[in-house]
């Protein structure tokens, strides 16, 4: 009877020190082994979900040009039907975005892409003021105000609600890209990048900038682009596989960033060194100076 109570005890007693060290010390390296494969499993889930993400809404727009002549929304052009409305229709990321929102073309959600870097860029029904359908009336008021796309001047309390530019609706882009005849190296909607800084005709991007952390690369800005045939995709730089642009003024082809002006190409009495005119140049503009000016923000 004595000798079964021993083996009892001994059979019933816990784990030493040593052996819980060992577990742990396993646990440690297994997790060191998954977690670089589980975190590009994640990128690559979030980066999927982005091209979805972003060709949906570039189809919406897509979708509206079905009902206009075959041309994308334009707020500038929009307002010409509403002349009696005290109303911005310059042709601003705010306005554009918002005009989409308030016919329901998709989502407020829909503008916030599953890679946000920023803390400063919230989807608008998640904060104090979430989008206000049941004010924009159709005649008298078109789109919610309280849309932010500003991302420069965003703050915490008072954050940006995009995450995507378009191209930038001055110049000869609205009549080369934007409408439904564009080709797929017509870059009409991307992933905001960065931007880009000239010094000694060397063009680098701004690698502080937040963007460049959207797909999980920080030595160049990586990002989805949707072309204008409506197709989307990973591109690996600022400067896309594939997208070259042809100036108007009879140079031969060149490559083309997607976040710059690179090309002065058509000559105005006004401006003797050229005028930027049809490359790609993907902004969040937050101010219309003129027919073929705005600026642009970045962060």
């Amino acid at each position: 009877m004595h000798y079964l109570n021993k083996m009892v005890i001994r059979t019933s007693r816990g784990f030493t020190l040593i052996e819980l060290l060992v577990v742990i010390a396993i646990i440690v390296v297994i997790v060191s082994i998954l977690t670089p494969s589980l975190g590009s499993a994640f990128r690559s889930a979030h980066s999927a979900e982005d091209k979805t993400q972003a060709k949906g809404v570039y189809s919406s727009m897509l979708l509206y040009s079905t009902t206009n002549d075959g041309k994308l929304p334009l707020p500038s052009e929009i307002g010409k039907r509403y002349q009696n409305i005290q109303h911005d229709y310059s042709d601003t990321t705010a306005n554009l975005m918002s005009y989409m929102l308030a016919h329901r073309y998709f989502n407020t959600d829909y503008l916030i892409s599953p890679t946000e870097s920023s803390l400063l860029v919230q989807d608008m029904d998640e904060t104090i003021a979430p989008y206000d359908h049941n004010a924009v009336d159709g005649d008298n008021i078109l789109w919610d105000t309280n849309f932010i796309a500003d991302v420069s001047s965003a703050t915490l309390a008072n954050p940006a609600n995009n995450s995507y530019a378009h191209q930038g609706l001055c110049g000869e882009r609205v009549r080369l890209k934007w409408h439904a005849g564009a080709g797929p190296s017509d870059i009409n909607i991307s992933n905001r990048g960065p931007e880009i800084q000239v010094q000694d005709g060397v063009m680098t991007e701004d690698r502080d900038s937040t963007t460049m952390k959207f797909h999980g690369r920080m030595d160049s800005w990586l990002g989805v682009i949707v072309g204008g045939d409506g197709s989307s995709r990973l591109s690996q730089s600022v400067y896309p596989d594939g997208v070259s642009y042809k100036p108007l003024n009879g140079l031969p082809l060149g490559p083309d960033n997607i976040f710059y002006l690179d090309w002065n190409d058509i000559n105005v009495p006004s401006v003797p060194n050229g005028m930027a005119s049809g490359d790609n140049w993907l902004v969040i503009c937050n101010e219309v100076i003129g027919e073929n000016q705005i600026n642009v923000a970045w962060d």
